[in-house]
C-alpha cells in the first residue's frame, strides 16, 4: 500500500515540477511575441451640441377658406386652380344686377334730398320756413349718405377678391352655381413662408426661446431646412405635459406644402472642446463602458464615462483625453497590457464628425 502511495505521488508531483520547469520559457515566449495589429484611432475633439428632437406639421404661413358674404349666382371665376394670385386680384364674380339697382336707388334719394336740404337752407335764411323743417331736411340727407355707403358696401361684395397674395387651390363652385353667404369657395395658401407648429415636452420648456434656430426635414422633401422660433403658447399643456412652439421657415421654392409630417432639431445647448471616440471603439462589459487604450505600445484597458452620441462617434466625459489613440478594431485578439501595433483606421469608415 505504501508503494502505491508513493507511486500515485509521484505521478502528481511530476508534471507540477515539470510545469515550474518550463515557465520560464513560457513567460520568455509571451514577452516576445510579435506586436498584435490593430486598427486605432485618435481621441478627437469637437463641439457637442445638445439636441432636442420633436415632430410636427407643416403650416401654410396664412391660409383661408374663401367665402361668399352675400348671395348670389356666380357669373365668372377670374383664376386658374392652383395658380398665384396677388392680394386684391378678383377671384369670383356674382350677378350685381339686384344690388346694383339698389345701390343706383340710393343714390338717387341722395341726390333729391341734398337738393331739398340745400332749399331748406336757403329758406330758412328768408324765414319762410321753420329750423326744425330745416333739420329734417338736413337728417334725411343724411340718412341717404348712409343708404348709398351700405348699398355700395354690399354691391362691392358681389366681386370676391384674394384676401392676401398666395396660391389658389381646387375651386368649390362653377359658374351659374347660386352660393349662399359663407358659402366655401376656394382655399387661398400663402406657402412661400410656412409655419409648422410642434410640442416640446416640459422639461424642456425652459430652454427654447423666441428666435431659436431649427433645422427641418419631411418624407415628402429630401432637403434639409432651417427656420426660427416665432412664437410660444404661454402655458404648458396639461394633459401632454408638453408646450406647444410654432415656428416659421422659408419656401420661396414651394418644394415643401401645408400638411407634410415634419421632423424638427433644435440646438438647446452647445459645448465647445468635448471629446469624441468612434463607436466601435467602446466595449460594454458588466454594465460598464470600457476601451482600449495604447500606451507605450501596450493595450491599456480603462473605463470611460460616455456622453451624447452622433452617427459613428460617441462623446467622453471621462477616462479619456485629447489626441489619445484607442483601438477601434481587434479587440479580440488583445488584452490588458498585450503589445499592439497601431494602424490607423481608414477615415472614411466613420461619418462625418
Amino acid at each position: 500500500m505504501r508503494k502505491n502511495w508513493m507511486t500515485n505521488s509521484r505521478l502528481f508531483v511530476l508534471p507540477i515540477l515539470a510545469f515550474i520547469a518550463l515557465a520560464p520559457q513560457y513567460v520568455r515566449a509571451e514577452q516576445t511575441m510579435p506586436p498584435m495589429p490593430v486598427e486605432t484611432a485618435e481621441v478627437r475633439v469637437a463641439a457637442a451640441e445638445q439636441q432636442l428632437a420633436a415632430v410636427g406639421s407643416l403650416q401654410s404661413n396664412e391660409s383661408v377658406m374663401v367665402s361668399s358674404e352675400v348671395a348670389g349666382r356666380v357669373v365668372r371665376i377670374a383664376f386658374r386652380e392652383g395658380s398665384r394670385v396677388k392680394a386684391g386680384d378678383l377671384l369670383f364674380q356674382l350677378d350685381d344686377a339686384v344690388l346694383k339697382a339698389q345701390l343706383d336707388q340710393a343714390r338717387a334719394n341722395l341726390a333729391l334730398h341734398e337738393a331739398d336740404y340745400r332749399r331748406a337752407e336757403a329758406l330758412l335764411a328768408d324765414d319762410a320756413i321753420s329750423q326744425q323743417e330745416r333739420d329734417t331736411a338736413y337728417a334725411l340727407w343724411q340718412l341717404d349718405k348712409a343708404a348709398v355707403a351700405l348699398a355700395e358696401a354690399q354691391w362691392r361684395k358681389t366681386r370676391i377678391r384674394a384676401p392676401f397674395s398666395g396660391t389658389v387651390g381646387l375651386k368649390r363652385v362653377s359658374p351659374g352655381d347660386f352660393v349662399q353667404p359663407g358659402q366655401p369657395l376656394v382655399n387661398l395658401e400663402q406657402t412661400d413662408i410656412l409655419k409648422v407648429e410642434f410640442p416640446v415636452p416640459e422639461k424642456y420648456a425652459g430652454q427654447v426661446t423666441e428666435g431659436m434656430a431649427f433645422v427641418l426635414t419631411t418624407d415628402g422633401a429630401p432637403q434639409v431646412t432651417t427656420g426660427r422660433i416665432y412664437a410660444l403658447n404661454p402655458q404648458v399643456n396639461p394633459d401632454s405635459r408638453s408646450l406647444q412652439v410654432r415656428g416659421r421657415l422659408d419656401n420661396a421654392d414651394g418644394k415643401l406644402l401645408p400638411g407634410l409630417f415634419a421632423r424638427v432639431k433644435l440646438t438647446l445647448k452647445r459645448t465647445e472642446g468635448a471629446l469624441f471616440i468612434p463607436e466601435q471603439a467602446v466595449i460594454p462589459q458588466a454594465g460598464a463602458n470600457l476601451v482600449f487604450k495604447v500606451v507605450d505600445g501596450k493595450a491599456q484597458m480603462v473605463p470611460v464615462r460616455l456622453g451624447q452620441r452622433r452617427t459613428g462617434w460617441v462623446q467622453i466625459l471621462e477616462g479619456l483625453s485629447a489626441g489619445d489613440v484607442v483601438v477601434t478594431g481587434g479587440h479580440q485578439k488583445i488584452g490588458p497590457g498585450s503589445p499592439v501595433m497601431p494602424i490607423p483606421a481608414d477615415p472614411e469608415l466613420f461619418a462625418k464628425l
